[in-house]
């Protein structure tokens, strides 16, 4: 067990100091929507941080990190941690190729153990933490994705009426108020389904969400998404990456604002897509 704890402790501890670094580079590299991604996984990691330490205290191991876990950088990307932030081939796509990576070791790491384990609680906790690792390689394995398809096209600027923070805010109002109906249909059925939590997420208000000027519909405003679940398909993990995908399209109208705004209404963007990518992140991580 005291091996367990010093490894998960190293673990925990190595995340978050690379996700810190990641997002403070994609920030300095003008890739906002990275940098908020890879935040929302430095506050998970944070929580398990906490929750190592309680777990550790619990069973009397509180002792020091292990050394013996460290992430590692592809050869080609760079040599040193110290050195990537020199790199210009440190693309939204190769940081989050390397944070799979890692979190793909963490799971091997944990996998080892429990395989070795002498005792059934040291089986269970290392089996769980490795459960963790997976699902954060799961939900960076989906950002790695949209990086590698945004990085191959041309960059989209957002709709030409969404010029001012004021028309930001009623595109988003309204955008949010189709979100909300097509969650609340999704919760609905997860939960026929049994998936009580998940649907309670999805039927979580947004704090904030500003409401529409004038009713009516905006021009671009998409409120009918292609589902992967069918009508009478009630699998869980189904109908919460439905549950995702008009996130995932207000994320693209939000990148292209962020992309040709500056100022004022930057900042409403980026703030936007920080809680939109919490949002997807959270679902995500249910799917696994």
């Amino acid at each position: 067990m005291a091996t367990l704890v010093r490894i998960a402790k190293a673990i925990e501890d190595e995340a978050v100091r690379r996700y810190a670094l990641l997002a403070g580079l994609m920030d300095r590299r003008g890739e906002p929507a990275t940098a908020l991604a890879f935040r929302v996984m430095l506050d998970e990691e944070r929580r398990h941080v906490v929750a190592v330490d309680r777990w550790a205290a619990s069973v009397g191991e509180p002792g020091p990190a292990s050394g013996d876990f460290e992430w590692r950088l592809p050869a080609d990307l760079s040599s040193s941690w110290e050195d990537i932030a020199g790199s210009a081939l440190l693309t939204p796509y190769r940081a989050f190729a390397v944070a799979v990576e890692n979190e793909e070791r963490a799971f091997s790491f944990y996998a080892y153990l429990a395989a070795r384990a002498e005792n059934e609680q040291t089986r269970a906790e290392a089996e769980k933490l490795g459960a963790e690792e997976l699902r954060h390689a799961a939900l960076l394995r989906r950002w790695r994705r949209r990086a590698y398809h945004r990085e191959r096209r041309p960059t989209r600027p957002g709709p030409p009426q969404l010029d001012s923070v004021e028309t930001l805010r009623d595109f988003l109002a309204r955008q949010e108020a189709a979100i909300a109906a097509a969650h609340s249909a999704l919760a609905a059925r997860l939960k026929r389904a049994g998936d009580v939590a998940s649907a309670q997420l999805l039927e979580r208000p947004v704090p904030g969400s500003p409401q529409p000027r004038v009713a009516g519909a905006v021009p671009g405003l998409e409120t009918a998404w292609p589902g992967t679940a069918g009508e009478s398909d009630e699998d869980p993990r189904h109908l919460l990456v439905d549950a995702q995908k008009p996130l995932e399209a207000l994320a693209d109208v939000l990148e292209g604002v962020m992309a040709t705004a500056d100022g004022d209404l930057f900042d409403e963007a980026a703030a936007a897509m920080g809680g939109v990518v919490e949002r997807i992140a959270r679902i995500s991580l249910r799917t696994d």
